[in-house]
């Protein structure tokens, strides 16, 4: 979608989630390669260490990836699998309560990841999404005038299994480096 950023949409709490997460696969990365070594096979471990790791791993991913873009021209959901672009054009109001939901003149609805409710949302009474839904209000209301021929356009995108998967591929690398050099 074309247009300058004026704002990008994520759930800030997540932050530490990527910290405690990133901390815990390093220790017990290290933690199961050096058992590993120590019993002489490194690889014995690899099924405790993809069940140790792998929710530590879509943790950050899932960071890096689930936003909203609010751009002059519209918005460019960015959910787990999927990517909307959505001209303002098209927007036909905004929900707040109890998840964000961006409903379009068509009837269908967007669901975007990163204003998911939670039990957290809901015990604050949904303030995350309300800011979120009250920042995309204000970009859409400064846009209305200009006019827009772009259509909401949806694809699916699955290069996050592309990521863990490299992710793995490089760790059990390194754990074959190290039983190498043992």
């Amino acid at each position: 979608m074309r247009g300058e950023t004026i704002t990008v949409l994520r759930r800030g709490g997540e932050q530490w989630y990527i910290a405690v997460a990133a901390l815990a696969v390093a220790i017990l990365f290290i933690w199961v390669v050096a058992d590993g070594i120590s019993r002489g096979d490194p690889f014995g471990n690899i099924a405790e260490l993809v069940l140790a790791t792998g929710w530590g791993f879509w943790g950050p991913i899932r960071y890096l990836q689930v936003r909203v873009e609010v751009k002059e021209s519209g918005l460019v959901v960015h959910n787990f699998f999927t990517r909307y672009s959505i001209p303002w054009s098209a927007v036909s109001r905004l929900k707040a309560r109890p998840a964000l939901r961006i409903l379009l003149s068509d009837g269908k609805v967007v669901k975007p990841s990163t204003g998911a409710e939670s039990l957290a949302a809901t015990v604050r009474h949904n303030r995350t999404q309300r800011a979120m839904k009250e920042r995309i209000e204000a970009a859409r209301q400064r846009a209305l005038a200009q006019g827009s021929a772009e259509v909401v356009t949806k694809r699916i995108w699955a290069g996050n299994l592309t990521i863990l998967a490299g992710v793995y591929v490089g760790m059990f690398s390194v754990a074959g480096i190290a039983w190498l050099v043992d």
